[in-house]
């Protein structure tokens, strides 16, 4: 029953703005915080492209794993993407029962937020985004939603423009999300993203 209501995609409207991506079979798409698959099974099913997926969320990759069984298009790490390399806290939401419990993995986050348990977390493997383009070389889609942390990616990408065909990259830090850290990074960067000439072109603001 979850994963028939969860990969349901065809009336999720966040979707509907990959339809408009051109990719093929020899697309490469980077899912940072891929949590249960569906972006990633939704590009799959539409352009049969190489896919590659982060999500450092145990009991998510569990899911991934089982969604992309013998897909060997599609690849998983179960590691979180950050600005440095090396291992860090990934904090439960606070009413999640453990790192297995599904019903709120979207929930969960590098950083700390009031709606998270802090006493709740698991040391997680991180890369950089960096160390991702040194492999992959270029990444024709790349999509973001990892709940406040994607401002520590965002002075690279913006760095290494040339490296991404299009860019979709969830902000958090406005209306229920709200919370300090996100609420100035958010002002911030939604102000310079606009002001930039690919906006709207090559980088997406992804709600």
């Amino acid at each position: 029953i979850f994963r028939k209501f969860f990969y349901n995609y065809k009336s999720n409207r966040k979707l509907h703005v990959f339809k408009k991506i051109n990719l093929n079979k020899n697309s490469k798409f980077l899912d940072i915080g891929g949590n249960f698959g569906l972006v990633s099974q939704y590009i799959y099913d539409k352009f049969k492209c190489n896919i590659f997926i982060y999500e450092p969320h145990p009991g998510c990759v569990i899911e991934l794993k089982t969604l992309f069984k013998n897909n060997k298009k599609v690849k998983i790490y179960n590691k979180a993407v950050s600005n440095k390399t090396g291992v860090s806290k990934l904090y439960l939401h606070k009413d999640s029962k453990s790192f297995f419990d599904l019903a709120f993995s979207q929930s969960t986050s590098l950083e700390k937020r009031k709606n998270l348990n802090k006493n709740k977390f698991r040391i997680i493997k991180i890369v950089t985004l960096k160390e991702i383009i040194k492999k992959l070389k270029y990444i024709d889609l790349l999509k973001i939603d990892i709940e406040g942390h994607e401002y520590k990616l965002l002075p690279f990408i913006f760095k290494n423009l040339d490296k991404f065909g299009k860019i979709y990259c969830e902000l958090h830090g406005k209306g229920k999300l709200k919370h300090i850290y996100s609420q100035k990074n958010y002002n911030y960067w939604v102000k310079k993203i606009k002001k930039n000439p690919n906006y709207n072109k090559k980088f997406f603001i992804w709600y």
